[in-house]
């Protein structure tokens, strides 16, 4: 070949390692580019591409020092420039590739790339304002763009910019008039807006574009539901699948309006679904969270059921697992299948699409995931940055609130918003602040959305309270503005992302001041929650792990109350004695189990040999909880014959007379669960961690009198574990006395933690 016609180095390489990129073939376009580079192929001739391959196979590291390689050889190249960005906003590193971005943009200001890419990452990270001024200049280069002007619109949505925001989502849908997501995210708008009539409207737009059929039909639904018309959509839905059992997608949408209220209804509905379509995921996973989440007679055979749906999607690696995360790590963490959970994915590649997609319900799935202090810290962000994003589309209430109390002047007016007072653990604990308050200088009022029937408990605080306001499938605009006609001085949040509570109220600022307590153990993010209750056991020592400042009770976070804490009769002889052999165990939900855990239990196991381990948890009546569990003990040198389980719901604080030792969970520890093991007798060993949810039974053990049974260290917590089992003496004075003495302790009195409280309602409301 004459040297006219030679190649330059690698040039061939290149040219291979480019088609495999974009066939979408990475690992082969990793080796085709190191090739070209082994050949002497330029820096500057491959470094976008070989960076790009490398990202896009999931070596972010190695793509970054390709790429600061290229940045430090001059001339800087836009293409250079932004895609360093890019692959630092992969990594999770957003403020980082911010510099990098806007070096490209300043080096090149007309495409709308880095405009792009710069209003991406800054809606990330919940600026709202700047992300929309870097949408707006994308608009400018692509007018006639429906996705650009749907960014902007969503922006200005962020950061209450909402008759722009109208304006662009009107603009985009003209564009792209057959867009359904499109169309539902500017009818979700509306209505937060409380426009109904724009809404009515949009509907009837989408219809004349595209005609009639399951589409249009949903969207009317979809308004009747959240405008506040729960029976009228449900009925509309019923009415069209009636006739249509064509399309899949009305079905996920009726089973998900019926919801907790109906539970059994949705499981048959989505059972006919998947009769028609049994290839659609969707209706497959919709019932899988279904059938996890339904209580009664049959619960084990529905968590059996939702396993099993969710081990065939994974283990078929079924395409967009990911987006069915949160279902999907919900099942198996608690059927405690470790090794499933891992195949779904790391937690830092899932918690921004939750975060994005306003699902605060996965971070608190995953409180018990932490390892590190960046670990807790990334926690916290997320969390802020929901309730960014959340407060960005959620302006607080016009018109007046409680004019700031002065002592002396009137009675303090006080709320607590869950739908779990009544019997439930949130009333174990909030009993007493309902009954015993002093009405010559407090005014109570009780919000709640509990969609079944009455119970006992509800009524009875009914007749004890101010106002009782009971609210079922109300939305969340209008829940605020009937809780601002009470003029409240404070609120408290009591339910947290649980199902049928409505934390997202309080980005309405309801009340002149917001606090959080007991539904959800962590900051929840919205930084228009003014407090959260904590205690001087329970608050983080690095203020960085929390959002909210701290109402901090003097002595403990809550006092055990004459609901739930009920006089269950408590053997006098300890469990080892009757039944030969010495018993650890756990009521704690597996949502908080770890390996971590299972390490630690298995290695207290292994030094008391002769002992079984027992879990009385409702799972342990499905066949996939008992063999994951086993599997896990054997998996640590522990014969999974040791394992034994007690499938019961509700009727349990009896079984604690089968327990000589209980262990906690962590670093999610235990909370209700610590307090009824220690109220039957029990001793629980904890290990102690840095941030709110790694503290709850160190605050109640301390208030206990037990301070020594709070281990710093997972040696610590194995060795106080194994010392608890070898002291008999001891363990038969908790079982007969420790009743009487958490009655002596703060844990244990009602009427002090209700003085307590109600003192720093007043010093916090009068500041």
């Amino acid at each position: 070949m004459s040297a006219a016609n030679a190649m330059p180095p690698g040039q061939r390489e290149l040219r291979m390692a480019r088609q495999h990129l974009v066939t979408g073939r990475m690992a082969e376009a990793v080796v085709a580019f190191e090739q070209a580079a082994t050949l002497g192929a330029p820096l500057a001739a491959r470094a976008h591409d070989h960076a790009l391959a490398l990202s896009n196979a999931g070596r972010h590291d190695a793509a970054e020092a390709l790429l600061r390689q290229a940045i430090a050889e001059p001339p800087l190249q836009y293409g250079v420039l932004l895609l360093m960005g890019v692959v630092l906003k992969r990594a999770g590193r957003l403020r980082e590739s911010i510099g990098f971005i806007e070096q490209a943009r300043d080096l090149n200001p007309e495409p709308a790339a880095a405009w792009h890419n710069l209003g991406n990452t800054l809606s990330s990270l919940g600026e709202a304002p700047g992300a929309a001024t870097a949408y707006a200049e994308v608009v400018k280069r692509q007018p006639e763009d429906a996705g650009s002007h749907r960014l902007l619109g969503q922006a200005l949505r962020d950061c209450g910019r909402h008759d722009e925001a109208v304006q662009h989502y009107a603009r985009a849908r003209a564009l792209r008039p057959t867009d359904v997501e499109l169309f539902n995210e500017a009818l979700l708008h509306l209505i937060s807006q409380q426009r109904h009539d724009d809404a009515k409207a949009l509907v009837a737009e989408f219809e004349r574009a595209n005609g009639p059929g399951a589409v249009p039909t949903m969207l009317e639904a979809r308004r009747l539901l959240r405008s506040g018309e729960r029976e009228a959509g449900i009925a509309l839905l019923r009415a069209w699948i009636a006739g249509h059992t064509d399309d899949p997608r009305p079905y996920t949408m009726l089973a998900n309006a019926l919801g907790d209220a109906d539970r059994e209804a949705a499981n048959i509905l989505l059972r006919e679904a998947l009769a028609h379509h049994p290839q659609a995921v969707d209706i497959a996973i919709t019932l899988c969270e279904s059938l996890n989440r339904t209580r009664g007679p049959a619960e084990a055979e529905n968590i059996q059921g939702s396993w099993e749906i969710a081990r065939d999607l994974t283990d078929r690696n079924v395409r967009g697992l990911l987006n069915h995360a949160l279902t999907l790590r919900s099942v198996f963490k608690r059927t405690a299948d470790l090794m499933r959970l891992e195949k779904i994915g790391p937690i830092e590649a899932i918690a921004p699409s939750w975060v994005a997609t306003n699902r605060l319900a996965g971070l608190h799935n995953e409180l018990g995931n932490v390892a590190t202090l960046e670990d807790r810290l990334r926690l916290v962000d997320w969390h802020r940055e929901w309730g960014q994003r959340l407060q960005g589309r959620v302006a607080p209430l016009r018109g007046p609130l409680a004019v700031p109390w002065v002592k002396g002047s009137r009675k303090i007016r006080v709320g607590f918003m869950s739908s779990d007072l009544r019997h439930h653990p949130v009333s174990y604990f909030a009993l007493h602040l309902l009954e015993l308050f002093d009405r010559d200088r407090f005014e109570v009022f009780c919000y709640s959305f509990y969609e079944k029937n009455k119970d006992q408990v509800q009524a009875h605080i009914e007749s004890k309270v101010t106002g009782f306001r009971w609210w079922p499938h109300t939305p969340d605009h209008e829940v605020a503005r009937r809780i601002q006609d009470d003029k409240l001085d404070i609120l408290f949040e009591l339910g947290g992302s649980t199902a049928m509570n409505k934390l997202e109220v309080m980005a309405y600022k309801p009340a002149r001041l917001g606090a959080s307590w007991l539904g959800y153990p962590h900051s929840a993010g919205i930084e228009r929650i003014d407090y959260i209750l904590t205690d001087p056991y329970l608050a983080p020592e690095d203020p960085r792990l929390l959002v909210e400042r701290q109402f901090r009770m003097p002595e403990s976070w809550v006092a055990l109350g004459r609901v739930g804490f009920i006089g269950v009769p408590i053997t006098d002889e300890i469990p080892e004695l009757r039944n030969k052999r010495l018993t650890f165990g756990t009521m704690n939900n597996p949502m908080k189990y770890s390996a971590a855990c299972f390490d630690a239990w298995a290695a207290v196991m292994r030094q008391v040999p002769s002992a079984r381990f027992l879990f009385v948890r409702p799972e342990g009546g499905a066949a996939a909880f008992r063999d994951n569990v086993g599997a896990n003990f054997a998996a640590r040198g522990v014969d999974a014959a040791c394992i034994e389980y007690v499938p019961v719901r509700g009727d349990h604080l009896k079984y604690y007379n089968e327990i000589d030792v209980a262990l906690d969970t962590f670093p999610h520890v235990g909370g209700t669960t610590t307090c009824e093991t220690l109220w039957m007798g029990v001793p629980v060993v904890t290990k102690v961690g840095p941030a709110f949810q790694e503290r709850l039974s160190y605050s109640n053990l301390t208030n206990a009198g037990l301070p020594e049974l709070c281990a710093i260290t997972v040696e610590d917590y194995v060795n106080k574990a194994v010392a608890l089992a070898r002291d008999r003496p001891l363990r038969q004075a908790m079982r007969t006395g420790l009743r009487g003495m958490i009655r002596m302790k703060p844990l244990g009195q009602s009427e002090r933690f209700t003085r307590n409280f109600y003192a720093e309602v007043e010093r916090v409301v009068a500041e």
